[in-house]
């Protein structure tokens, strides 16, 4: 419930409200709704125009709080809020645009653009009610991060920007989490290469703001030599703005491409969550040969280091599992050259509704090679798992609190284990938890790549072309693979769709199994079929064993694929690259058919049970359906 207080200033009465984060939330659709009227897209152009308003309104609070502590203010009140916000629209405009920003360009553009000359609202009426609507607020004493929530307002209620803006937003309990744990101190310098509104850089200046002495030589530390920054788009204008309003540190903020520029040794602290799967020309600048911006923004942060350095960083999955040469090579420079302390691993809800991209926290030190590494898995983080644009709601299940607990020893749990460096050396440099994590030894394995061809991926026709569809030629999705012989499908290839496919042609016999999402699904083409992408065939190399397809059909759904897959948005996917590297339990011939023997009984009973299960079922809604005739009729 939003909170109300009446007080007067200056003769007037004033109705005050401390807002909660829904209160919030209903002030910022209303201005959106009033911008949007003054014909701004939805989204940063928005958002970007209500930061102007919200940042005056919050500095005129804080002005007014040095005033009642007695350090004085940095600005005189005609510049601020209360000296603007009663006066009539067709002054207000006018008075914002040749008084009040003036006066800021001149204090804080000094380094680069901060404070545009001009407000982009041309439309006087709307930018009083925008005004007023604020005017009734005590922003500062809100229960919730004010200026966080309104940038994750406007961007999750954008529906044209696209995902590009789940880049921009942290949750703000994941930036407080990675900052404590890294422990940046005063006196050290910390840098965000993909700085966004600023969410790291306030704060590591809140965290060493708060641990230290509040004189004028720290004071100096933090607003000038402390908070470096770098973010491609405009919102680094935001940033600035934002560490105005924490009390200064905004000089070092600039707006640019950090790839362009490499950075060497010149940082204690590097925070970050950087775009993901981004597209990059300069590769060459880290002697990495790729155009793909994961790998090469982990090279950009491990090189800003100084020795002794530390970093906190979130990372897709692909970053710590990929088995490409150049993220191999970043991974091993990482293993080489630093001390890699922890792996934590987020759930995939934890970025929603931006993304359900599953990610990782590195938290690591530059100057000595790993050891041995210390995985955490976040299954709940606070907040409920759900894509609503309204946003996820607190629960109580939280395994952040445990994390935190555990870090001074980091000790072995039922969420943690330590895995020693040589093992990861020898899997490819992987950091991926789910790989390591503890299983029961199988006796007699052997890779799925010794037993097979290298797997037939399908592939999809464009859905759009209907030339594509119709035709005579099967064509299997994992919907089809119900029964153990796939003979039939919904859908059928035209002669245009099996040339679209020609490769992927899968003989009668062949094994097919799905490798997208319901990983390890099984059932045997019963004719010549194509496939989607989700599915591949494996043809055995002994021709001459045809109990091999019907032991794999078997063996196959029982394996545990985790440490072989990818978190997907929606579950767990196999890179195909992988799917020969997938460890079997491959005993005897003999043994195999007993196996197969074995299985094939149990599965036959348990259909069986199935069957009449059902037919009971049925049997019981009968005798529902004739007592209620019996007795209504």
């Amino acid at each position: 419930m939003d909170s109300v207080k009446t007080h007067s200033t200056a003769g007037h009465i004033m109705i005050t409200t401390y807002h909660t984060k829904s209160g919030l939330i209903d002030v910022f659709a209303y201005a959106s709704n009033l911008l949007r009227q003054a014909g701004m897209r939805e989204g940063i152009e928005r958002f970007t125009e209500f930061s102007n308003l919200l940042f005056l309104k919050l500095f005129d609070e804080i002005e007014e709080d040095r005033e009642k502590r007695g350090e004085g203010r940095r600005f005189d009140k005609k510049y601020c809020w209360s000296g603007f916000y009663r006066k009539p629209a067709n002054e207000l405009l006018e008075y914002i645009n040749r008084v009040v920003l003036p006066e800021f360009i001149k204090r804080y553009n000094i380094d680069g653009d901060v404070f545009d000359r001009e407000l982009g609202i041309r439309n006087a009426d709307i930018l009083k009610d925008i005004v007023d609507r604020l005017s009734n607020l005590n922003l500062s004493e809100a229960d919730s991060d004010v200026k966080g929530d309104a940038f994750e307002y406007f961007l999750k209620n954008s529906v044209t920007v696209g995902n590009d803006l789940g880049e921009y937003f942290t949750p703000r309990h994941i930036v407080k989490l990675v900052v404590d744990l890294v422990d940046p101190k005063l006196g050290e310098t910390v840098y965000d290469p993909c700085c966004g509104t600023g969410g790291f850089l306030i704060q590591a200046f809140q965290h060493m703001k708060h641990g230290c002495r509040k004189t004028l030589a720290g004071k100096m530390i933090l607003g000038e030599v402390s908070i470096y920054g770098r973010e491609l788009t405009g919102t680094a204008k935001i940033a600035k703005m934002n560490m105005i309003l924490s009390d200064d540190g905004y000089v070092n903020i600039r707006q640019m491409d950090s790839l362009s520029e490499p950075v060497n040794g010149q940082f204690d602290v590097v925070l970050t969550n950087y775009p993901f799967s981004q597209l990059t020309e300069y590769g060459p600048l880290y002697g990495l040969a790729t155009k793909e911006g994961n790998p090469v923004f982990l090279k950009h942060i491990i090189d800003a280091l100084k020795p002794g350095g530390r970093a906190g960083v979130v990372v897709p999955d692909g970053v710590v599992f990929d088995s490409g040469k150049e993220f191999i090579k970043v991974r091993k420079l990482l293993i080489e050259t630093c001390n890699v302390i922890a792996v934590i691993q987020l759930d995939s809800a934890v970025f929603r509704p931006y993304t359900s991209q599953p990610t990782s926290i590195l938290v690591f030190e530059k100057g000595i090679k790993t050891g041995r590494v210390w995985f955490f898995e976040v299954v709940e983080d606070g907040f409920k798992k759900t894509t609503s644009k309204k946003g996820r709601p607190p629960i109580t299940h939280d395994d952040l609190p445990e994390l935190r607990s555990l870090w001074g020893d980091r000790r072995e749990t039922m969420k943690s284990f330590f895995v020693d460096a040589e093992i990861i050396r020898s899997s490819a440099y992987k950091l991926f938890m789910n790989y390591y994590k503890p299983h029961k030894k199988i006796k007699d394995l052997k890779k799925l790549g010794e037993i097979c061809e290298a797997p037939i991926i399908g592939g999809t026709p464009p859905k759009k072309g209907r030339e594509f569809y119709g035709g005579r030629h099967l064509w299997a999705t994992i919907a089809d693979m119900k029964d153990k012989y796939v003979n039939d499908t919904v859908t059928k290839m035209s002669d245009k769709g099996r040339h679209y496919l020609k490769n992927k042609l899968i003989k009668k016999g062949t094994l097919l199994m799905s490798f997208k999402l319901t990983l390890g699904k099984t059932a045997i083409a019963g004719k010549d079929l194509f496939t989607n992408e989700a599915i591949c065939g494996l043809v055995p190399k002994d021709r001459d064993d045809e109990s091999l397809s019907e032991y794999l059909y078997y063996i196959l759904p029982l394996i545990n694929f985790l440490p072989y897959a990818q978190r997907a948005s929606k579950g767990y996917t196999l890179n195909k690259k992988l799917i020969p590297c997938i460890e079997i339990p491959f005993p005897s011939k003999k043994k195999r058919l007993e196996i197969i023997r074995h299985l094939k009984e149990k599965l036959d009973r348990l259909n069986a049970e199935k069957t009449r299960f059902r037919q009971e079922i049925d049997e019981r809604e009968r005798d529902i359906q004739d007592y209620f005739e019996k007795i209504l009729f």
